[in-house]
C-alpha cells in the first residue's frame, strides 16, 4: 500500500509543472484582417486603442488580477492591473467581463475587437492570433505562463 501511495506521489510532482501551466490567447473577431502580431505591435494596440488603419480597437478579457489576466499582462502589454484599469476608465476601450465565454461572446460580435482567453476556453466562433509567429501551445509562445 505505501509503495502504491509513493507511485502516487511521484506521478502527481511530474505531471504538476505540466497541469500548472498556463497559455492564454489572443483572439480577433473572424472579419479581422490581422492574423499575427508581434508582441510589440499588441502593446502598442492596446495602448492606442487603434488598429493601424485607424479602425477602433476594443480589447475585451477578464479581470486583470486573475492568473490569466496577470499573464496577459505581464507578458502580452508591459502593463500593471492599475495601468489598465486607468486605461479602461479613460478611453472606454477594455471592458472587463466575468468569463471566458462572455469575452468569446463579446469579441466575435464586436468587429476590430480583440480579446484574451485561456486557450482551452476557445472556440471557432473568433479567430486566433499568432503573436511573434507563435500560436498558443507551440514551443516559444510568448504568452505561456506556469
Amino acid at each position: 500500500m505505501r509503495c502504491i501511495r509513493l507511485y502516487a506521489v511521484a506521478v502527481l510532482l511530474l505531471a504538476a509543472p505540466f497541469c500548472a501551466a498556463r497559455d492564454v490567447a489572443i483572439i480577433a473577431d473572424q472579419s479581422t484582417a490581422a492574423s499575427a502580431l508581434t508582441g510589440k505591435e499588441l502593446s502598442k494596440l492596446i495602448k492606442t486603442a487603434k488598429w493601424p488603419d485607424g479602425r477602433k480597437l476594443m480589447l475585451f478579457l477578464k479581470d486583470p488580477g486573475s492568473p490569466d489576466g496577470k499573464l496577459f499582462l505581464d507578458k502580452g502589454c508591459n502593463m500593471t492591473a492599475s495601468e489598465l484599469k486607468s486605461l479602461a476608465e479613460t478611453s472606454k476601450t477594455v471592458v472587463f467581463l466575468g468569463s471566458d465565454d462572455q469575452v468569446l461572446q463579446a469579441v466575435s460580435a464586436t468587429p476590430g475587437a480583440i480579446g484574451v482567453v485561456n486557450v482551452f476556453s476557445i472556440s471557432s466562433a473568433v479567430k486566433v492570433l499568432k503573436v511573434d509567429g507563435k500560436l498558443p501551445l507551440e514551443q516559444g509562445y510568448v504568452l505561456h505562463g506556469n
